[in-house]
């Protein structure tokens, strides 16, 4: 089996065989390949915080006594602790293609124990699920709140996700109120998403926000499949994107007393 799963709640994790700050600083040059936009940004804006680092480290080890298997650990719906066992190299033929075609094993190894969660829990937003059939694997194509609150075990800040909103100008206060935090408060980990509009060609993407400039009215965001950045205005974001979604630096602080 590619997975083992061992279901238990843990104490005092120790971070011996944490994942390294190299590797964490991989995942901003990694590429999208397949439909996982909400898991690649979310893991690269974590990785260019203090305590997103901690997370990830917390998150993500390698094994103690396998050097050839990685544990990811995702919290259930009961605040409970996972861990989900994932070796670094092919060994049968359920994940095949995600191996061959994503390099990266720390994505790799967050794909498919988020495929294994949702295959067991089937917790993604029923909208998420029906894409479901038409995919191979089921981490792809999923709401970033609940990637984020599964990976954390902290609520994100959300501003139009859920809603049936065909943009963010419904919003637009509380996303300059947002936005006004996020120029002074550089370290922050926020995503920012398409609905039914296309940017760069996709529908439902999601980016890195990688910075606001409120003095120049612009925000600049990330697109993972090619890892590009792109500068817009704010008022072009307002009706480019249909939802927000992330933590400041310090909202990530809780994640030090969780199990």
């Amino acid at each position: 089996m590619v997975v083992f799963n061992s279901y238990c709640q843990f104490n005092n994790l120790a971070f011996k065989a944490s994942i390294s700050d190299n590797e964490i600083d991989s995942l901003v040059n990694a590429k999208q390949h397949f439909s996982d936009c909400y898991i690649m940004s979310t893991l690269e804006t974590l990785s260019q915080t203090e305590n997103g680092r901690e997370i990830l480290k917390r998150q993500i080890q390698h094994d103690d006594d396998n050097p050839d298997l990685i544990n990811c650990y995702l919290y259930n719906q009961n605040g409970i602790k996972e861990k989900y066992t994932v070796p670094s190299e092919l060994v049968e033929k359920k994940y095949e293609k995600l191996y061959h075609h994503q390099p990266n094993e720390i994505v790799r190894t967050v794909n498919i124990s988020v495929s294994e969660y949702e295959n067991k829990h089937r917790t993604k937003p029923l909208v998420c699920r029906i894409a479901d059939k038409f995919k191979d694997y089921s981490f792809e194509y999923n709401s970033p709140s609940h990637f984020m609150n599964m990976f954390t075990g902290i609520e994100p800040r959300v501003i139009g996700e859920k809603d049936l909103n065909y943009d963010l100008m419904k919003y637009k206060d509380e996303v300059l109120e947002l936005f006004e935090r996020l120029d002074k408060e550089k370290e922050h980990s926020f995503v920012i998403s398409t609905g039914m509009k296309s940017l760069d060609g996709h529908r439902w993407h999601v980016y890195v926000l990688q910075d606001v400039d409120m003095a120049n009215n612009t925000i600049t965001i990330k697109e993972k499949r090619g890892n590009t950045p792109q500068t817009m205005s704010i008022e072009e974001a307002l009706r480019s994107f249909k939802f927000i979604a992330g933590y400041f630096n310090s909202d990530l602080e809780e994640n030090n007393n969780k199990n």
